[in-house]
């Protein structure tokens, strides 16, 4: 389970909390019996000393003056006569003096035997808890005064990850510099240092792609003029053939380009696997005098993905079929909404997944052609689109599958109304 930094902070600072309630109730609470305690000690040697008066002068002047001194004054409470029956009963039969202490409701009292009747004297110096409830209220108050401090310095974390987003999604115009001088400051700052050195190599990137398309364009423009010029016709196609061609793979370049920068927005239509085809033999630059190496048992199933994005991903595995096959054939079945792609060989070397990835060549250096990047432009393209390709080696050939790519077979005898053709 997965918890925000906010949260974990959150439940640290109840438990913080809770555990100082805790401490504090029980801090208060046994200072509090030790206060009493104390009081009722001193009470007990108050009396002490009162009966030692008495018992010696008999001067109940003197009591008085005493307890006044020591800061009691007479007080008297309601029932008072109700309340001392058993203990009139137990003065009366007592040997060690006239004054004891007297407990009434959570209050303590000096009870005085003064000429048959008793006298009640109150402390008026009372207990006062107040610096326990003001040492409670100012620790609160500082750790209340960190969580908000501690909230304060994670808030840009929010910031900084709403700005993360917004890169992720495309937006390079974001900025995460920070004014806070500390690690997270320090981290946000560091972040918009990356995205403006991010920013300014994608811009020369897209700079130099630019001017090398550029670049080749201007020739083969020329070329296809001049081709233009030839006389002799059979020439002059195969030549406007050939510029074309070289075209297509400069614009194929080009959404490879955007497809790796994520910049591609796809769009799905449909299409017939005879359309496809057509566009991939010319992108292969097939000879079409000759028989295609491409083999296809029905031209008229429809496929719904991005034409443009699709047909980049199947003539690379057309491509590597054809190269890496020992007919120098591809074949290509239908089975339900999946397209399989077969050639006959040895099966991979290496787990499928490692083709997979960007720069990676066949352990074979006789199957060691190009730079690696056939089947990690067709695993990006096929991701952009949401389709999932997987491979498997059956009967002497490598299979590999593209799943839930194909809509339904379009029986060009029912006279069905095939969908138009994207342009090519």
């Amino acid at each position: 389970m997965r918890f925000s930094i906010f949260f974990k902070v959150f439940v640290l600072f109840t438990i913080t909390l809770f555990s100082f309630g805790a401490f504090a109730y029980y801090f208060v609470s046994s200072q509090i019996n030790h206060e009493k305690y104390q009081n009722e000690m001193r009470h007990y040697q108050f009396v002490t000393t009162i009966n030692e008066i008495l018992n010696k002068y008999s001067d109940y002047d003197a009591v008085e003056a005493y307890l006044y001194k020591i800061g009691f004054r007479e007080t008297t409470i309601e029932n008072l006569e109700k309340i001392l029956v058993k203990r009139r009963h137990q003065l009366h039969h007592r040997d060690m003096g006239y004054a004891e202490v007297f407990k009434f409701s959570d209050m303590i009292f000096i009870l005085l035997k003064k000429k048959e009747r008793f006298v009640l004297y109150k402390d008026l110096h009372s207990i006062s808890y107040r610096n326990y409830f003001f040492a409670i209220t100012v620790g609160l108050l500082l750790i209340l005064s960190l969580f908000l401090l501690v909230l304060q310095s994670l808030l840009p974390l929010r910031e900084l990850r709403t700005q993360v987003n917004r890169f992720a999604q495309g937006d390079k115009s974001v900025s995460c510099k920070s004014k806070q001088k500390d690690e997270i400051g320090d981290l946000a700052n560091e972040f918009d240092h990356c995205i403006q050195k991010i920013n300014a190599l994608d811009e020369s990137r897209i700079l130099f792609l630019r001017s090398i398309m550029h670049e080749l364009r201007t020739p083969i423009t020329k070329g296809r003029l001049l081709s233009e010029m030839l006389k002799e016709e059979l020439p002059q196609k195969r030549f406007i053939s050939i510029f074309e061609r070289l075209n297509m793979l400069i614009e194929q370049f080009a959404r490879i380009e955007q497809l790796a920068s994520k910049n591609y927005r796809h769009s799905k239509e449909k299409f017939l696997i005879s359309d496809l085809i057509d566009k991939i033999e010319k992108m292969l630059l097939i000879d079409m005098d000759k028989e295609s190496p491409i083999h296809v048992p029905s031209s008229n199933h429809i496929i719904e993905a991005d034409f443009d994005l699709f047909s980049i991903a199947l003539k690379n595995m057309i491509d590597n079929a054809i190269k890496y096959s020992d007919d120098k054939q591809v074949f290509l079945d239908f089975i339900g909404n999946d397209l399989v792609i077969s050639n006959k060989g040895e099966p991979l070397k290496e787990d499928f997944e490692k083709y997979l990835q960007p720069y990676f060549k066949s352990p074979n250096p006789s199957q060691a052609h190009g730079f690696g990047l056939g089947m990690y432009i067709i695993k990006n393209a096929l991701e952009t689109m949401g389709l999932d390709l997987s491979y498997h080696y059956s009967e002497g050939k490598n299979c590999f599958t593209i799943h839930d790519c194909v809509l339904n077979y379009c029986d060009l005898k029912n006279g069905e109304e095939l969908p138009p053709p994207p342009k090519i």
